[in-house]
């Protein structure tokens, strides 16, 4: 059964350049737009319950336990990431990313007809499980498809996917628990991504080579990439990975960006009710802008990165930390019931997430890996990325609970604590990211040596 994932063989190659071009076009264009839309939707089956919160917690459930939930969920989420990272190296990617959707969904779907909280931490943790199963494989594909000058590019573009996911998230299941309740929320969207996880099967790809089309890079020109990409084994390939320091110093900055993107997206919306004093659906639609503006972030990253610091990704990345520093902060501190500043420091922060999360999350540490290991790059990272995001799931909930005021049977919330957090967070982000300037360096030096 194992051996259904694997890669296929290499097909006899194609010798009709106009046939290979037209095949190459055509799986790219289809490839990227199921990937988008894809794992968007895989974002949908992971943030429900970060939207739920605030009726969940009228039901009967307590902060603690939704912060369970969601750690559960994020532990499973980076142990799998890593594990399916190295092991999307070695596989039909096709074949991984639809059916972390088709399980993802059916567990949504389940929880749609729950009210128990140990059904809910067991089965949001095997969600993550699938979910685990998406992003690390969707990079292997890009990075088979598109030429190693062309990732960055793309990477960015699919990068929208994240936003897509929460945009509808923020927008669509505020409005279904309006409507119908949160149970709702869980089911309706579940049973959709049922059937999106199969049209996604049919219009992802494989390797290039099993269609018998040249690498990415031999079609796009760049023989020499080629060349030094062929010179070490996948396995050779992926200890590169595991022994470079500077892997390992990303994967720190992505335990920080893991805590500050999952803080806001997970506790988010219930900060805006309690601290701001917005309504549900006033709270949902303001967060929606965080998702809008990342993926105009992480659309344009690549160019960003490319046109205005010369592909210098390391200062883009740094840049922008500072922006995402600003934004969190105004959204901390701008004051309560003013939805325009609050809107305008939430686009702030999108914006520069948009941008970090395509570099911390990956394309840095994969610009210093070979293509072979791109799926153990993004594992590595993505062990810490969701780890830092257990963790503030964790810390988030028993912060909250700590800081339940109730008077007069009314309940409020506060959260100066919590900000402090979130705004650390993103500051020793940025801070953890300036080595990596050097590492840039000490990569060219060695090209130029060959």
């Amino acid at each position: 059964m194992l051996k259904w994932f694997l890669t296929g063989p290499d097909k006899p190659r194609i010798q009709d350049k106009a046939v290979v071009k037209k095949m190459y076009h055509t799986a790219r264009v289809q490839a990227v737009t199921a990937m988008i839309l894809g794992y968007g939707m895989y974002y949908v089956m992971r943030m429900t319950l970060g939207v739920a919160k605030k009726p969940m917690l009228q039901d009967g459930f307590t902060a603690t336990e939704l912060g369970m939930m969601g750690a559960g969920m994020l532990v499973a989420i980076a142990i799998g990431k890593c594990a399916n990272g190295f092991i999307a190296d070695h596989c039909n990617i096709k074949k991984i990313v639809p059916l972390g959707l088709l399980g993802a969904a059916i567990v949504n779907a389940i929880l749609g007809m729950s009210n128990t909280t140990w059904v809910f931490i067991v089965l949001w943790a095997v969600n993550g499980v699938f979910q685990s199963m998406g992003s690390a494989p969707c990079i292997v594909s890009l990075s088979q498809w598109f030429a190693k000058s062309q990732l960055a590019t793309y990477y960015g573009v699919f990068s929208i996917a994240h936003y897509v996911g929460e945009g509808a998230t923020y927008l669509g299941t505020s409005m279904i628990i309006v409507a119908l309740g949160w149970h709702a929320a869980f089911f309706v969207p579940g049973v959709c991504c049922i059937v999106l996880a199969f049209i996604m099967y049919r219009f992802m790809r494989d390797r290039p080579e099993t269609y018998g089309l040249p690498s990415a890079n031999e079609f796009e020109g760049e023989v020499a990439q080629e060349k030094k990409e062929q010179q070490v084994s996948t396995k050779e390939a992926q200890l590169m990975v595991i022994k470079n320091p500077y892997v390992w110093l990303l994967a720190a900055a992505a335990i920080c960006l893991g805590i500050s993107r999952y803080s806001i997206s997970s506790w988010g919306v219930i900060f805006l009710q309690e601290a701001k004093g917005f309504d549900l659906v006033t709270a949902g639609s303001i967060m929606s802008l965080s998702p809008i503006l990342g993926g105009v972030g992480s659309f344009f990253s690549g160019i960003i990165s490319d046109k205005i610091f010369h592909s210098h990704h390391s200062v883009t990345t740094i840049v922008f930390g500072v922006i995402m520093l600003i934004g969190i902060a105004g959204v901390c501190y701008v004051p309560a019931g003013d939805p325009t500043l609050t809107s305008i420091c939430v686009a702030i922060f999108g914006f520069g997430l948009g941008v970090i999360l395509c570099f911390v999350g990956g394309l840095l540490a994969v610009d210093l890996c070979p293509r072979k290991a791109t799926g153990a790059a993004m594992g590595v990272i993505g062990l810490l990325a969701y780890g830092g995001a257990a963790l503030q799931d964790i810390v988030n909930g028993m912060l909250v609970d700590s800081a339940k005021v109730v008077v007069d049977g009314v309940t409020t919330y506060h959260f100066e604590t919590i900000t402090t957090f979130w705004i650390a967070s993103v500051a020793i982000m940025t801070i953890l990211i300036v080595p990596t300037l050097w590492a840039k360096k000490h990569k060219d030096t060695d090209e130029e040596a060959e």
